[in-house]
């Protein structure tokens, strides 16, 4: 699992991550992901495109960094899932907690509203 971030501009993150968001990937990725979103208080959208596979630990993640924010003034929205992943977003009701969006247009709109 790998994470790249880009500023996307008015004070929004934009944050790649690019492999599978198994058990490994998100002991590789968590702790940091956790560290550049949080303590700033950050509008993030996070591309998962690139995402092959998300199980529960990926899940557990994204909802914890987005209940994280929200108690700081930030935001979480997810975008660009795979079938795959989209899929288990629907089952799990994901979106319930975390805005789910299907581009990154649609999720900077979400982000900044």
């Amino acid at each position: 699992m790998q994470l790249q971030l880009a500023d996307a501009g008015d004070g929004v993150l934009n944050v790649l991550l690019v492999g599978r968001l198994d058990t490994p990937g998100v002991d590789r990725i968590e702790t940091s992901l956790t560290a550049q979103l949080v303590p700033r208080a950050a509008r993030a959208m996070i591309d998962l495109s690139q995402v092959t596979f998300i199980g529960s630990g990926g899940i557990r993640m994204f909802i914890t960094i987005a209940r994280s924010l929200v108690r700081k003034g930030g935001k979480l929205v997810l975008y660009g899932a795979q079938p795959l992943v989209a899929q288990v977003f629907e089952t799990t009701s994901l979106n319930d907690i975390v805005p789910v969006r299907a581009d990154a247009s649609a999720a900077a709109q979400a982000v900044r509203g």
